[in-house]
């Protein structure tokens, strides 16, 4: 028997787990087992390769360079063994479909969509999450999101980069607030977490229209930057598409600006390498029928 037919493809779950959540208990609670259980399938794996796959950074574990070059491929593995399962199903659109979106998305083109989805695949498992582009791009990198809306243009070597809608982002001011005099006194930037393309393009606006900010607040939902924005607290960058739905667009103003900071696109971003998936194909045949993109 050569070497590597002495390796327990079942370790590298064990692997997996430790790789994204940094430590043994916190892989433990996400294998439903306790961590004495993963640092003993931990150490039969690195006996099998005859190498440390993570080093200690303070409390938490870290990738060794043996354990980056492990990882994709440990990925790979989990990904095969998922189409695997899917293909001796009885029914095709079935099993689970992992989503991410900017929250901004999720709130203006996803509902009606999700809904004709269902309606063709109601025994998909849909799990949507919501989230910065930055973060959703890690999470389906690593795996845990089949594929996610982020804001574009982007391109990754792992990726498969979709142009999915055209959005125009809107300059939005308080109510009272007079667009010409911005520049008067330092203003305060109103947007999502740090990684949102959003407020990326907020920050660059501001940057090229030599404008003095005083803070940055971050909110986690629309809800809340259309409250401080109303309420005078400062300026933000939303898409027209939700300004035109949203209920509470009278307690603000928006305009245009220049199309090089306006004009951007939602991708659909999924892992090249990550294999036929019929419920997400499924679903990106529905946005493509939606989409103006694809006409």
């Amino acid at each position: 028997m050569d070497a590597w037919q002495r390796l327990n493809p079942q370790l590298l779950r064990y692997f997996l787990a430790v790789a994204r959540e940094g430590s043994l208990s916190a892989a433990g609670v996400r294998l439903n087992c306790v961590p004495s259980n993963v640092s003993a399938r931990l150490r039969q794996l690195e006996q099998q390769l005859d190498t440390r796959l993570f080093r200690r950074q303070g409390q938490r574990l870290r990738l060794s360079q043996a354990g980056e070059r492990l990882r994709p491929h440990a990925e790979h593995l989990e990904q095969l063994c998922q189409l695997a399962w899917r293909s001796v199903q009885e029914d095709v659109w079935s099993g689970d479909l992992r989503l991410g979106s900017m929250e901004t998305t999720a709130a203006v083109r996803l509902p009606e969509l999700l809904a004709a989805f269902h309606q063709r695949a109601p025994r998909v498992n849909l799990q949507l999450s919501t989230g910065p582009s930055r973060r959703l791009v890690e999470e389906v990198l690593a795996g845990e999101l089949d594929a996610g809306l982020i804001g574009g243009p982007f391109e990754h070597p792992q990726l498969d980069c979709l142009p999915i809608w055209q959005e125009e982002l809107m300059l939005v001011l308080p109510p009272a607030q007079d667009a010409a005099s911005l520049g008067a006194r330092p203003q305060t930037l109103l947007g999502f977490p740090e990684g949102c393309h959003y407020r990326e393009r907020l920050e660059r606006w501001a940057l090229t229209s030599d404008l003095q900010v005083a803070a940055r607040q971050s909110y986690g939902s629309i809800d809340a930057i259309f409250a401080g924005i109303a309420a005078g607290m400062g300026i933000g960058l939303l898409p027209r598409s939700l300004l035109e739905r949203h209920p509470r667009v009278h307690l603000v103003q928006y305009q245009a600006i220049a199309p090089q900071l306006g004009a951007t696109t939602t991708l659909l971003a999924r892992r090249r390498d990550a294999g036929e998936h019929p419920p997400l194909s499924l679903l990106l045949e529905l946005m493509r029928a939606q989409s103006p993109l694809n006409e």
